[in-house]
């Protein structure tokens, strides 16, 4: 019964785009979830916890559903998505869907707690057009201490020692690289799709793809970008960058609508910016 129930409850809020979708989906969608749900999208296995608000957003398909949109219209088979702090992998299950079949979708992700859930429903490298690498990126190769925290399932809060230090940490020395590192090695002359949401590494992931954004080989890039008083350089740095490069940002609407934007006047919030490249 709670299986048809959720059913109905995912097909009612894509299909009418109704104001209160989220709010049914958080209460009445909690109720009708098991406590672990194990979910099957486009061949990965997804493990969401009723008590955890944005796995409920995902058990019914509104979890950034603005920016999926988007990348419905935008991505298509054979194309190529890089997808670093993949968390529980809820993101590479989509958009391997739209790339599929031809593409490749490369997820990224250091830490254990994530890995662990990973591998607990789906082996290394049996799903075709997903690969995973338990590594980090950024601006360089090697090794780095990864900050894991046991928010990391609950709120997606773990980093690289660049980037902070939480109280929670259990540290880890995990391997690291660039995407333009990574790119060479793999052979990968583009990327059609960038996400960048990795809790304050987005800057030194942009300086380590230097390579790919001067050979306009990066086609659109969305960075997770958080307005408040002490970002104020940090932010800039990032415009600076990706507008110098070429790149025009935009917010994703309803639909996938994209609407430009003028990323210094932003109210204080946080943003998933996307960025495409015009010239």
């Amino acid at each position: 019964m709670k299986a048809v129930l959720r059913s109905l409850i995912r097909w009612f809020v894509r299909t009418f785009p109704v104001r209160g979708r989220h709010r049914l989906a958080n209460t009445v969608g909690g109720w009708a979830a098991e406590p672990v749900t194990v979910r099957e999208i486009n061949g990965i296995r997804v493990e969401l916890d009723r008590e955890v608000q944005y796995h409920r957003m995902m058990l019914f398909d509104l979890y950034e559903e603005n920016v999926l949109a988007y990348l419905r219209k935008r991505l298509k088979p054979g194309m190529v998505v890089f997808d670093p702090g993949c968390n529980i992998g809820y993101f590479a299950a989509q958009v391997l869907g739209m790339v599929s079949p031809g593409g490749q979708v490369w997820s990224f992700e250091p830490s254990p707690r994530c890995l662990e859930r990973l591998h607990r429903h789906n082996p290394p490298n049996a799903i075709s057009g997903w690969r995973l690498m338990p590594m980090a990126l950024t601006d360089r190769t090697g090794t780095l201490t990864f900050h894991d925290t046991p928010r990391v399932i609950t709120r997606g809060y773990a980093v690289l020692e660049q980037a902070g230090k939480p109280g929670d940490s259990n540290p880890v020395e995990v391997p690291v690289t660039s995407v333009d590192a990574f790119c060479a090695e793999h052979g990968i002359q583009r990327i059609n799709f960038l996400k960048l949401d990795i809790e304050d590494s987005e800057l030194p992931a942009l300086r380590g793809a230097q390579r790919m954004i001067a050979a306009k080989a990066i086609d659109t890039i969305l960075v997770e970008t958080e307005v408040r008083p002490d970002r104020v350089e940090l932010n800039k740095a990032i415009f600076n960058l990706l507008m110098e490069a070429g790149y025009r940002p935009f917010h994703a609407r309803h639909g996938g609508k994209l609407v430009a934007i003028v990323p210094e006047h932003l109210p204080p919030s946080k943003e998933d910016i996307i960025w495409e490249r015009s010239r």
